[in-house]
């Protein structure tokens, strides 16, 4: 009985380190999209998102590149205060968070909430989809 309880006890505390470890990859890659986006690297930020991204304005990866360069070429500097509303794991192998990305600027100022989507793929996390909220 006692090695059931312990066997049992085990099993949890692993699950519980995988989530952990999970999350702090996910929020790793949050964090290096933020200093990527900030050192206005297009290549650096897709770095971090899947081959298969879309979203609901309809943009693949290419386009999100295209975005992106243009996005940094029209703001020489970006200051970013990124923050991880909610970060939760549905299913093994996806995350879904909502983040508010606030850039700071004195002339236009703007705060966007996003629904992101990751999935794992070996032990890296990708985005796959990133779509608009309502502020």
């Amino acid at each position: 009985m006692k090695f059931v309880t312990l066997l049992i006890c085990a099993s949890f505390l692993a699950a519980c380190a995988t989530d952990s470890s999970d999350e702090e990859r996910v929020r790793s890659v949050i964090d290096s999209v933020e200093a990527a986006a900030e050192a206005r690297d297009a290549s650096d930020v897709l770095e971090h998102v899947a081959d298969n991204y879309a979203d609901s304005r309809d943009m693949d990866k290419a386009q999100l590149r295209d975005f992106l360069r243009g996005y940094f070429l029209i703001h020489p500097k970006l200051e970013l205060l990124v923050t991880v509303e909610s970060l939760e794991f549905p299913v093994d192998g996806l995350a879904q968070a909502v983040i508010t990305v606030t850039t700071v600027e004195f002339t236009d100022p703007d705060l966007q909430r996003l629904k992101v989507e990751f999935r794992r793929s070996g032990d890296a996390w990708k985005v796959v989809r990133a779509d608009r909220l309502g502020r």
